[in-house]
C-alpha cells in the first residue's frame, strides 16, 4: 500500500473515531440549512459552489409528484406537504456527501461501477445488460452522455460508501438496548367513546335572546376569556371590493401562443385605461373566468389570500379607479380594477358579546346533553355490555384514501391502537396526561367505572391490554431489539453528520426557479 493510500485509510479512520464528538457538538440548535437567495435560471441550487442543475430537480421533483399523485394525493396538496423541499434537500445532501468523500479520499473503481450498471432492471434486456438500453436512457431520459452520467453515478457511489462509514462507526450495548425496552415496552391498549358537546348541539333548542342575555349576566369572565383565546376570529383581514378579466393560458402552450395571450391581456387594459371602455363590459365580452364573465368580472369583497399573489400583490396596491397592470399567474394573465378598499379591523368585544354569549350558552347546554347521554352509558356499560356493542362504529365511507378525514358526529366505540407510556399522544385517544397515569396505574385490563372529564370531551374508557416489561420477555426480543436501536443510532448520527456538512459547508438554494417549477407541474 502506497504512502497516500494508507494516509487516506487513516484519514477516514480519524473521521470515524471523531464521529462521536461531532455528533456531541453539532446536534442541537444553530443549524444553518439551506441560504435561500437567487441564482441563475438553470440552477436549483449550489452547494460550495458547484450547481445543482434545475432539471435535476424538475426529474426528481416530477418523479415524487407521480409517486403521490397515484397515492390519491391531491395535486394542491404537494406543495403543503413540502415535497419540493424534501426533493431539493435530497439532492444537496447527496452533493454534499459526495464532496465530502472526494474530500476523505473515498472513489467507485470500475469493478464497482460496472457491477451496479449491470443490476439497474432498466438496463437489461432478456436478463442481461443491454448496452443499447444503457446508452438510449442517458441520452433520452438523462439528457447527457456515459461520461457525465457515468462520473455523477460514481459519485453518488462514494457518497453512499461514505455513509456506510458513518453508519457502521456505530454500536449500542446491552444496558441501552434495556433501557428502551423498559421505556417502549410499558404499554397499553383502550376502546373508549367520546361524548363532545359539538355532537349535541343541534340538539339543543334554539336559544331565546332573554336566556341568553341572563346567562351572560353571570359569565361575563368566561364571555371575556374566549374572545382573549380566539381574538383572530374577530379580526378581519384588508379587504377590496374588486373585479378581473382574465384570460387563460393551457399548460401545452407554445411560446408563441403565450406571447400572443399576452399581446391581448395588454390590448384589453388598454381599451379600458386609454379609450376608457367600461371594465364590466369588456370582462363580459373577453374574460376567461366563467364565475365572473357575466358577473362583469365582479369578485365582491375579497382578501388577499383569496387571489393568486401575484395579482393580488398588484390588486391591493390600487386606488379605486386605477387598473393593474397586467399580471402573468399559474392560471393566465389577469387585470383587475378597484372600486373601494376595506383596512383591517379587530372587531372589538362589546361588537361581538352576543354572539359568543349565544356560543357559549349553547355549548353549555349540549354538555349537559352530552353528560347525561355518557352517565346513561356508563350505567349499561356496568351491566357487562362492552362499549363496542353500545356503540358500534359504522364502517368509513372514505375508501383507501388516506387523506380523506370523517368529523366525529356521534359517539362510537374506537380504538386507541396500541402505545406506550413514554409517548405524549395515547394513540387516537390523543394526549391526556392525568388519564394517561391513571391508565398505567393499572395491573391489567379492565373498565374504568367513571364518566372521564378530557378537555372539553366526556369519555367512557376500557383498558384492553396492558403490558409490563419483564426480563423473560426482553430475553425473547433481545436480538431484535438490539437491531432496532443500531438503526435508530445508525440515522442519528447520520443526520448529525448531514447537519454537520452543511453548517460548515456553502448552500444556496434558488426558490424562485423552484417555485416556477413546481407551479408548472
Amino acid at each position: 500500500m502506497s504512502n497516500s493510500e494508507q494516509n487516506r485509510k487513516y484519514g477516514s479512520l480519524l473521521f470515524i473515531a471523531a464521529l462521536a464528538v461531532l455528533f456531541a457538538l453539532q446536534w442541537g440548535p444553530g443549524s444553518q440549512g439551506c441560504d435561500t437567495r437567487i441564482l441563475d435560471e438553470e440552477t436549483a441550487a449550489t452547494v460550495n459552489g458547484k450547481a445543482i442543475p434545475l432539471k435535476e430537480f424538475a426529474r426528481a421533483y416530477g418523479q415524487q409528484s407521480d409517486n403521490f399523485r397515484r397515492q390519491g394525493v391531491p395535486t394542491d396538496m404537494l406543495k403543503q406537504f413540502g415535497i419540493h423541499k424534501q426533493v431539493i434537500d435530497q439532492l444537496v445532501n447527496t452533493e454534499l456527501l459526495s464532496q465530502a468523500a472526494e474530500e476523505r479520499g473515498l472513489t467507485t473503481s470500475d469493478a464497482d461501477l460496472g457491477k451496479v450498471l449491470k443490476e439497474i432492471p432498466a438496463f437489461q434486456k432478456d436478463g442481461k445488460f443491454d448496452k443499447e438500453s444503457y446508452q438510449n436512457f442517458v441520452r433520452n431520459y438523462e439528457g447527457t452522455n456515459e461520461v457525465y452520467f457515468e462520473d455523477k453515478l460514481r459519485r453518488q457511489l462514494a457518497a453512499q460508501k461514505l455513509l456506510d462509514l458513518v453508519e457502521n462507526s456505530v454500536a449500542v450495548s446491552e444496558e441501552e438496548v434495556k433501557a428502551k425496552y423498559l421505556k417502549d415496552g410499558d404499554t397499553a391498549k383502550v376502546t373508549y367513546v367520546r361524548f363532545s358537546p359539538a355532537m349535541f348541539s343541534e340538539k339543543v333548542p334554539a336559544p331565546k335572546q332573554p336566556e341568553v342575555d341572563a346567562w351572560a349576566k353571570g359569565n361575563e369572565a368566561a364571555i371575556a376569556a374566549h374572545y382573549e383565546q380566539n381574538k383572530f376570529s374577530y379580526f378581519q383581514q384588508e379587504k377590496v371590493k374588486a373585479q378581473q378579466i382574465l384570460l387563460k393560458i393551457a399548460p401545452d402552450a407554445t411560446d408563441a401562443q403565450k406571447a400572443e395571450i399576452k399581446t391581448r391581456i395588454e390590448n384589453v387594459r388598454k381599451d379600458i385605461v386609454d379609450n376608457k371602455k367600461p371594465f364590466a363590459e369588456l370582462a363580459r365580452a373577453v374574460s376567461e373566468d366563467l364565475e365572473t364573465r357575466e358577473k362583469g368580472g365582479d369578485l365582491g369583497y375579497v382578501e388577499r389570500l383569496s387571489l393568486p399573489a401575484a395579482f393580488a400583490d398588484m390588486l391591493f396596491a390600487l386606488q379605486p379607479g386605477e387598473v393593474t397592470q397586467p399580471v402573468e399567474t399559474p392560471m393566465g394573465w389577469f387585470i383587475g380594477t378597484v372600486s373601494e378598499k376595506k383596512p383591517p379591523e379587530q372587531k372589538p368585544l362589546d361588537v361581538v358579546r352576543k354572539d359568543i354569549a349565544t356560543q357559549l350558552y349553547v355549548k353549555e347546554k349540549a354538555k349537559a346533553l352530552a353528560q347525561a347521554e355518557a352517565e346513561k352509558a356508563l350505567a349499561l356499560a356496568k351491566t357487562g355490555k362492552k362499549l363496542s356493542e353500545l356503540f358500534p362504529a359504522e364502517k368509513s365511507d372514505t375508501g383507501a384514501n388516506p387523506f380523506a378525514f370523517a368529523a366525529e358526529t356521534k359517539p362510537e366505540a374506537k380504538d386507541s391502537g396500541e402505545f406506550n407510556s413514554s409517548q405524549e399522544a395515547m394513540g387516537t385517544l390523543g394526549a391526556d396526561s392525568a388519564l394517561k397515569k391513571e391508565i398505567f396505574a393499572l395491573k391489567g385490563p379492565t373498565f374504568i367505572d367513571r364518566v372521564v372529564t378530557s378537555g372539553d370531551s366526556l369519555l367512557l374508557v376500557s383498558v384492553e391490554e396492558r403490558k409490563q416489561p419483564n426480563d423473560d420477555d426482553f430475553a425473547r426480543q433481545k436480538a431484535q431489539l438490539t437491531t432496532e436501536a443500531v438503526k435508530g443510532k445508525q440515522f442519528e448520527v447520520r443526520e448529525a453528520f448531514l447537519k454537520s456538512l452543511k453548517q460548515n459547508g456553502k448552500v444556496v438554494t434558488n426558490d424562485q426557479a423552484i417555485d416556477k417549477v413546481i407551479g408548472e407541474s
